[in-house]
């Protein structure tokens, strides 16, 4: 029998484009859901479970959401991650955001 995992928070889908530095560069990343403790994440990059990345994502027009993440699970060519290291305004940023996508949702499927 498989146990569910139970979550604290909903994960809410979207897609958006964000970038991660796991110390040299740069390199791109499609969000394929989030939360306001994880992002999951689909990247042409191998990354290693505990492998700690700096995350951007511009969230809204001009507003970027800056934070650091740590890899939680890696699939074929997604990774699960988690949010360790994000500031105050961060952190809002993130939470306004997935409100207003959970808000879309509801419209769209009302």
């Amino acid at each position: 029998m498989k146990t569910q995992d139970l979550r604290a928070e909903a994960r809410i889908p979207v897609s958006q484009r964000g970038t991660l530095n796991a110390g040299e560069t740069w390199f791109p990343c499609l969000i394929q859901n989030m939360s306001e403790n994880g992002v999951f994440i689909v990247c042409s990059r191998e990354l290693a479970v505990g492998q700690v990345l700096e995350f951007r994502c511009e969230l809204f027009p001009g507003k970027l959401l800056d934070c650091k993440i740590e890899v939680k699970h890696v699939g074929e060519s997604s990774v699960g991650t988690k949010i360790i290291e994000i500031d105050k305004r961060g952190a809002s940023l993130c939470q306004l955001f997935l409100q207003e996508q959970y808000a879309d949702k509801l419209n769209k499927s009302g």
